[in-house]
C-alpha cells in the first residue's frame, strides 16, 4: 500500500486563558477550544507502528495548551498564529491547520463562539 500523504487531527482542545481586546475581558479566564490539522507523510509509521515515525500528539497538545494558558493575546488571530508559528517551528516537515474558537463571546446576540482559522508550514 502507497499513502502519499494523511492528517493527523485533534478536535476540541480546551483551555481556559486571558485573551481579549478589552482590558475588562483580559482580567478574567475565559475558555477556548483548538482544533488541530496536521498534514504529514507517515508512511514510515504505518510501516513500523513506531511512535518515534509520527508526530506524537501529545506534545501537540501540550505546545498548544502551553501558548494557550501562558500568554495573552487580544485578538484570537494573534493566538492562532502563534500556535501556527510554533507547530511548525517543532515540527518543520508538516503542514498545518489550526481553528481557535473563543466560546461564548461577550457579543450581542450570544453567539455560542467566535473563530478563527489558520494555515501555514509545508504545502502540498
Amino acid at each position: 500500500m502507497t499513502i502519499s500523504s494523511a492528517t493527523i487531527s485533534i478536535r476540541s482542545l480546551e483551555f481556559q486563558g486571558r485573551h481579549g481586546a478589552t482590558a475588562d475581558e483580559r482580567r478574567s479566564l475565559r475558555r477556548f477550544e483548538v482544533d488541530v490539522d496536521l498534514r504529514v507523510d507517515l508512511a514510515r509509521a504505518v510501516a513500523s507502528d513506531r511512535l518515534a515515525d509520527t508526530i506524537n500528539y501529545d506534545q501537540v497538545c501540550s505546545l498548544v495548551d502551553e501558548i494557550g494558558t501562558g500568554r495573552t493575546f487580544h485578538l484570537i488571530e494573534a493566538l492562532a498564529g502563534t500556535i501556527v508559528a510554533a507547530i511548525v517551528e517543532r515540527w518543520p516537515h508538516v503542514g498545518v491547520e489550526v481553528e481557535v474558537r473563543k466560546l461564548n463571546p461577550p457579543c450581542p446576540g450570544n453567539p455560542a463562539c467566535t473563530a478563527v482559522r489558520m494555515r501555514g508550514g509545508r504545502t502540498e
